[in-house]
């Protein structure tokens, strides 16, 4: 039951960084020409794509020591970083202007 409210947590958390970076990012393109506009969006995804490679990276590192940390650690730290990627990925998606 606690380890669901700290994963909530980390989604929470990291969904209000990432909506607020990319929420700024698109509120200050919104004069900008077409090209600049892609820009920002860009920037705005970026921490998204970060996150997917961290999480990527967590997976491939614990499927070489899944052995030696047993399967119920395993499962809480890829719950953890599945968390943490997608709290990033939802709030670049709320954030981002698309008109």
């Amino acid at each position: 039951m606690y380890f669901l409210a700290a994963c909530l947590i980390v989604v929470v958390l990291s969904f209000e960084v990432s909506f607020r970076r990319s929420w700024k990012l698109s509120r200050n393109s919104r004069g900008a020409a077409p090209a600049q506009r892609l820009v920002a969006r860009r920037r705005a995804l970026w921490p998204a794509f970060c996150a997917l490679i961290c999480a990527l990276l967590v997976l491939i590192g614990f499927d070489h020591i899944q052995d030696k940390l047993g399967p119920s650690a395993t499962t809480n730290l890829m719950m953890v970083g599945v968390s943490f990627f997608s709290g990033w990925f939802l709030g670049v998606i709320a954030g981002i202007d698309w008109d």
